[in-house]
């Protein structure tokens, strides 16, 4: 067993994130357990309660990790075809779906006990996905407000969600090379058809 004087906080902290990381590459999260993690990096479970406060926490800490990893994969390679930006997105979003499935998942599943609300932290990193799709918004509806955009992004990102969720769950019923072509079809249609909605784009 090792000793609390070999790691950093941070370091034991980031070997419990990557343990529960590399359980769910190839396990579902049901199978993991405090003790499990703990045991796999060489502490006991006090150690790693000390550090995240629960179980729960260091899942969290999983989530947050996964939406930071998330968001570099969105702003990269930007071009100046707003549109294209959004095409791209969503399609990056529904590729890093399929790569990190149970992490994804995770992200979407995992609640707060007694209904307190998401940290500051995880609700910060949730807003700079959105704000990578508003921003592209912004360049397309130069004449919307910043509530209309607010809505349009989270209009536009539901579906792309909801199509990247039936895919990992394999209820498209169609070939799976086919859900780039709906996720653009998407993205092209909602534009199109927002850019005829005056009171949406001219505000």
């Amino acid at each position: 067993m090792a000793r609390r004087k070999e790691h950093t906080h941070e370091q034991i902290k980031q070997m419990a994130i990557d343990a529960v990381v590399m359980h769910l590459q190839h396990d579902n999260i049901e199978t993991l357990s405090l003790r499990k993690v703990a045991s796999h990096i060489g502490y006991v479970p006090s150690t790693l309660i000390n550090i995240f406060g629960s179980y729960h926490y260091l899942l969290l800490a999983v989530s947050e990790q996964t939406l930071a990893q998330l968001a570099f994969k969105l702003s990269l390679k930007m071009h100046d075809d707003p549109l294209l930006n959004i095409e791209q997105m969503a399609i990056l979003y529904s590729e890093f779906a399929q790569q990190h499935r149970r992490c994804f998942r995770l992200v979407f599943e995992l609640s707060m006990p007694d209904d307190q609300p998401l940290p500051v932290a995880h609700l910060t990193l949730i807003k700079s996905l959105f704000i990578l799709v508003e921003s592209q918004l912004v360049q397309y509806f130069s004449a919307a407000n910043k509530q209309h955009i607010e809505m349009m992004s989270r209009v536009l990102w539901g579906a792309i969600h909801g199509l990247t969720c039936l895919a990992l769950d394999g209820k498209l019923f169609e070939e799976q090379s086919c859900l780039q072509d709906m996720l653009i079809s998407h993205v092209q249609s909602y534009i199109a058809g927002m850019s005829i909605k005056k009171e949406f784009t001219c505000c």
